[in-house]
Formats: C-alpha cells, structure tokens, sequence
C-alpha cells in the first residue's frame, strides 16, 4: 500500500461522512489521525487538483467537482437500484416511514438508495454514503448470513462492535452467538430508546448477483414505543416488498 495514496483516500472519504458540511484542516486530522502539516499538504494537493472544496479559510473543505465528476457516467448498482427505487418509494407511502437499499462491501455498509418520508424524515444525506454496521438492522441482517471465516475477515478489517453499538458483544464468539439469533428472525429489528425518540430499525436480507449482500430496510422515529400491530403491520409489508425484489431480480437478470 503505497502511504501518501492511502493518506489522501481517507482525508476524501473523511470529508465526504461530513455529508456536505465543511471540515478545517485541523478537524480533518483529528478524524484521520494525519500530523497537521502532513494532512495540510495532501489538503492542498487535492484543491488544487479539483478534488476537494475551500468553502474559505474559517470554515473548510467539501469535496470539489472532480469528486463528482468522477461517477458523472454511471451510478453504482444502476440496474439493481432502477429496478429497486419504485419499491422503496412503495413501501415509504405504505408505512409512511423512511426505506433504505444497503450492500455490503469489503465488510463496509453502503446505502445505495433511500426514500426519506416527508413526515418522519431521518438525515439528508447524498444518494449513497457509508452507513453504520453493527448498530442497524440492515447491517445485522447481511452480516448474519455469513460463515464465520467471512465473518472473522470483517472483524479483522472493522473490528468488533462499540458497547454503544452492540451491547453484551465483547468477543468474536458473541458476535456469532448474536448473529445466529438474527439469522432466525425474518425481519430484523432493532428498538432503542433515545430520549425523546425512540429509534426503530428493520432489515431483510438478500442475495443479488455474484453473491453479493444487499438489504432493504425501515427506519423511524417517534416518542412512543411502536405497538405490536403496527411492528406486524411493517413487517408484512417489508416482506411484501421483499418478494416484489425478488421477482424483479429475476425479471431483470440482475
């Protein structure tokens, strides 16, 4: 791995997790762990060559045109995405809460797509960003279907999962104690408190072509914890969902 590459690659992807919101160099080291003077210089380099943003002095960088340029002929997973996008917007106007198409990448989640509800809207964010792993139902859902020397690759690589994001996992045993729970359940879900909301995440797994993981999930928020009938209610309709990209999948040869 060639050091100076790898550095400006995780300055890029630093500034893009900010989601459009500038970064000074002195943040941007901080969350890359780059010296100051090391992080400035690569900073500047990619300014100069399009690739990041100077918003101004006292506020910092975004990514620059070259960034977008770079996918200006193509989207990532296009026919998968075209073929998904009406179901997510389905299952948003069924539920009325947000839907999401996720892939998992090198032990990396993706949201490929989502379908943010006008009514319980969760972040505005680009159409595809890096999302969390351990701590969402999509995340769980696709990391459950792995074996465990797959599974022992993303630990190595991301390591094992915060208190915060996964409590009562503080070995890889755990991990697959928790995985193989998960792995039973046909909709995945995740219910936390967080005052004054409570966060409500669901998750199914699928498998698209050459054996890659994808999810379709369901985020919302609310004060109250939802009931039973409504938890049924979005499952069923997950499910419904589910089969509908399936048989798409099918249909397109995706």
């Amino acid at each position: 791995m060639i050091q100076s590459v790898d550095r400006a690659l995780d300055i890029m992807m630093c500034v893009s997790d900010n989601h459009g919101k500038p970064l000074t160099i002195s943040q941007i080291a901080e969350k890359t762990g780059l010296h100051q003077s090391t992080c400035c210089h690569i900073v500047e380099t990619l300014t100069e060559r399009g690739f990041l943003n100077k918003v101004s002095r006292s506020s910092g960088y975004v990514l620059g045109v070259y960034s977008y340029a770079l996918a200006r002929y193509d989207s990532f997973h296009r026919d998968l995405i075209d073929a998904c996008s009406p179901v997510l917007r389905w299952l948003q106007n069924k539920t009325g809460y947000t839907t999401l198409l996720t892939n998992l990448i090198e032990g990396e989640k993706f949201v490929l797509r989502y379908s943010n509800s006008p009514d319980n809207p969760l972040d505005e964010r680009g159409k595809l960003y890096r999302g969390s792993l351990y701590d969402t139902a999509t995340g769980r859902a696709m990391l459950s279907s792995m074996k465990q020397k797959e599974l022992k690759a993303v630990v190595d690589k991301v390591g094992l999962p915060s208190e915060e994001e996964w409590q009562d996992v503080g070995s890889f045993e755990q991990l697959c104690e928790k995985l193989s729970e998960v792995a039973k359940e046909p909709v995945v879900k995740i219910i936390a408190k967080d005052d004054p909301y409570y966060l409500c995440k669901f998750g199914v797994m699928f498998i698209g072509r050459k054996d890659e993981r994808f999810a379709l999930g369901l985020e919302l928020k609310k004060k109250e914890a939802p009931k039973e009938e409504e938890i049924r209610f979005i499952e069923k309709n997950m499910l419904l969902a589910m089969k509908e990209i399936r048989r798409r999948m099918e249909f397109e040869k995706i």
